[in-house]
């Protein structure tokens, strides 16, 4: 089984040889590898001719944006199969050999696995959670880097849609799994993601895109009740992340005026230990505010990020309490007005991240 790997690039040197190299030393007999440069000017091209004879094509041309670049590409394969690797992923060995394998055992039209993040030079494996075919309308189910497609659903469904600028290669996958391909999920991870690609407001450009194209969707295929739950959901969704986005901005650019907003005479408990609590320390730590530790009625949670968790019944009610279980903070508010605990000395969470949100800024791109 041929098959042809794609990866785009524009100005870039300082990775795309790590990136090369993991598909030409992949050790696979019908291996087509395409490389659509757009045109670089910083020592790209430079770093592609050293592996010119691995190189089955090679086009560097200026283009309308990445997936233009994709849909060249997809144009000039000839493999039974089809992915597309980022100038800054690379492949784990043997990665070709096991699609190989996956599809000779199959009839799925795509093959899905997983990816490792790699960030500050430690990889960890992406948590996909559940991978029903519903759930391709709400999240990324499918990572894109470890995404094998047959051609003949490519020259089924088409490219990209080029009018998305962040998630067109999202908006095919939607398309595609609502049209009745079939994807074949599988636990290994053949591919290393470098995290930290994408700014904040890409990645909200990136939902918006999302719910677009998911709403697109299943109006066309009159899925009436699954676009009242898109509708829904990101509504939520978008709120907070618009949210989270000026929270960014905030503390990177306004953090005089967020300090404001915190007390540094006394100090702070996190009601709750789970993630969103992390996230509640994260913040805290930002903005320099003293915290003593966390509040959680888990009696085998005993520290969080080296900070001691204690019961309700142990807090000083001298200092401020943040609450973060989501949707329990109006239960834990009464409760803690009951115990005597100050009105003044108590926040939720989300109330904390709209008032620092509104001292940031959002720019659309």
């Amino acid at each position: 089984m041929k098959i042809s790997v794609i990866t785009v690039c524009y100005n870039s040197a300082d990775t795309i040889e790590q990136t090369i190299q993991s598909v030409v030393s992949q050790n696979y007999g019908e291996l087509e590898y395409i490389i659509i440069d757009g045109g670089s000017k910083d020592g790209t091209l430079a770093v592609i001719e050293k592996y010119r004879e691995s190189i089955s094509l090679l086009i560097s041309e200026p283009d309308q944006g990445v997936y233009d670049a994709m849909n060249k590409g997809l144009q000039k394969c000839t493999g039974d199969v089809v992915a597309f690797l980022n100038s800054d992923d690379w492949y784990e060995q043997d990665t070709l050999e096991k699609v190989n394998r996956y599809f000779g055992d199959t009839l799925a039209d795509m093959v899905s696995g997983n990816v490792y993040l790699y960030a500050d030079g430690k990889a960890q494996k992406m948590e996909l959670g559940r991978r029903e075919k519903d759930d391709v309308f709400f999240r990324v189910i499918y990572p894109h880097p470890a995404l094998f497609v047959r051609r003949s659903l490519f020259q089924k469904m088409g490219g990209y849609d080029t009018s998305y600028r962040v998630a067109a290669d999202v908006a095919w996958v939607i398309n595609a799994c609502a049209a009745g391909a079939e994807v074949l999920c599988v636990e290994d991870c053949f591919t290393y993601f470098r995290a930290g690609g994408l700014s904040g407001r890409r990645r909200y450009e990136g939902l918006k895109e999302h719910y677009k194209a998911a709403l697109t969707c299943a109006k066309r295929y009159e899925l009436v009740q699954t676009a009242a739950r898109i509708d829904a959901y990101y509504a939520d969704y978008l709120e907070m992340e618009l949210c989270r986005q000026k929270v960014a901005d905030a503390l990177e650019n306004h953090m005089s005026e967020v300090k404001k907003i915190f007390h540094y005479d006394k100090g702070y408990y996190i009601w709750g230990a789970g993630e969103r609590g992390k996230s509640c320390l994260e913040l805290l730590n930002r903005a320099g505010a003293s915290v003593i530790g966390f509040i959680d009625r888990n009696p085998n949670i005993k520290s969080v990020e080296g900070y001691p968790v204690i019961s309700a019944k142990e807090i000083d009610k001298r200092n401020f309490i943040c609450i973060t279980p989501r949707g329990h903070e109006k239960e834990i508010e009464k409760k803690l007005a009951q115990d005597g605990m100050g009105r003044d000395a108590v926040m939720g969470y989300p109330n904390l991240l709209n008032r620092i949100a509104e001292l940031g800024r959002y720019e659309e791109l």
